[in-house]
């Protein structure tokens, strides 16, 4: 299965920028991959999606997919990926530059997509917070 990806790099100090691969509309995402894209603790990822469930903001069973995998000893172990509406719900409950980037290259990404007029399966959008422009690529 292909996850896509979100990666936030620093361009100059202070200056991050945001890329994003989505495919199929979306992108998925593990709690660990999240804590570190955002800068915050893994404990930080799993009480905020708790009370973004438990409020109703969003429904588990529709933003997220459990596959099963191996561990390094051949256990299978259960992994719970969060599809691209549950990371952008996140990022609007977290406190970080890297959550405020992100949040940026949502309004941005989303400005952007509307003007495009033949829309693709899967996209690559990065957004340079230094220059406050968004690019598709496809």
């Amino acid at each position: 299965m292909e996850r896509g990806y979100i990666k936030i790099t620093e361009e100059e100090i202070g200056k991050p920028v945001v890329e994003v691969k989505i495919v199929n509309g979306t992108v998925w995402m593990f709690k660990h991959e999240l804590a570190r894209l955002f800068d915050v603790y893994l404990q930080t990822v799993g009480n905020n999606f708790r009370s973004i469930f438990k409020t109703g903001l969003l429904r588990e069973e529709v933003v997220t997919m459990e596959l099963k995998l191996k561990n390094e000893r051949g256990n299978d172990i259960y992994v719970t990926y969060y599809n691209l509406e549950a990371i952008i719900f996140l990022s609007y409950r977290i406190d970080s530059r890297y959550a405020k980037a992100f949040r940026e290259w949502v309004m941005n990404a989303l400005c952007e997509y509307n003007r495009m007029e033949k829309k693709p399966q899967e996209m690559l959008i990065v957004f340079s917070q230094g220059k406050s422009q968004s690019y598709i690529c496809n």
